[in-house]
C-alpha cells in the first residue's frame, strides 16, 4: 500500500515505499523512486534527498546529551547553530536536529532524529538504546512520522 504525504516545501504529493529493517527493529515509508545508494549500508536516496539509519549506545547519556553530540559534533556537520526540537515519534522520546544557515554544502541539507527504543536491541553482540534517521530536511519530518518500531524475532 503507498500512502502520499504532503510536502510543503514542494507543495506536491509524493508515493511511498515501505522500507523494513528487522536488524533495527523498524519500519518506515521513503520516497518511491529512491533507491539504495550503493558503498553505505542503510542509505537510501536520488538526486532529491536521502535517508540513512543506524543505532546509538547511550552509555548512561541522556537524549539530550545524545542530540547535543550529535548536532554540536566537532565537524560542525549540522552548521555552527543547529537547532535541536524535542519531540515524541511512535510513542518514543525524540530529538530532531534541524542545520544551521552555514551547514556545509556536502552534507546535503542533512537534519537528524534521535528516538528511544522503546525496549533495547542487540545488533552484533552491542546494545543499542536509540534508534537515529538522517535524512535531507526537506523529507525528515515526514519519514520520521511513518517510524514505527517492531519487535524482533529473538
Amino acid at each position: 500500500m503507498m500512502i502520499y504525504p504532503y510536502n510543503p516545501s514542494r507543495h506536491i504529493f509524493f508515493p511511498m515505499k515501505l522500507y523494513h529493517n528487522s536488524v533495527y527493529n523498524i519500519i518506515l515509508r521513503y520516497p518511491y523512486h529512491w533507491t539504495k545508494i550503493l558503498g553505505y549500508d542503510e542509505r537510501y536516496g536520488s538526486n532529491d534527498g536521502f535517508f540513512q539509519i543506524s543505532a546509538i549506545s547511550s552509555g548512561g547519556a541522556s537524549i539530550e546529551q545524545l542530540a547535543s553530540q550529535e548536532a554540536f559534533h566537532q565537524l560542525n556537520p549540522y552548521g555552527s547553530r543547529p537547532f535541536i526540537l524535542r519531540s515524541r515519534i511512535a510513542g518514543q522520546e525524540a530529538r530532531f536536529i534541524f542545520p544551521s544557515f552555514d551547514q556545509p554544502a556536502d552534507m546535503m541539507r542533512q537534519a537528524a532524529l534521535i528516538v528511544r527504543y522503546p525496549r533495547p536491541i542487540t545488533i552484533s553482540g552491542e546494545t543499542y538504546d536509540y534508534f537515529i534517521l538522517w535524512s535531507d530536511i526537506d523529507h525528515i519530518i515526514f519519514i520520521a512520522r511513518t517510524l514505527r518500531f517492531v519487535s524482533s524475532n529473538v
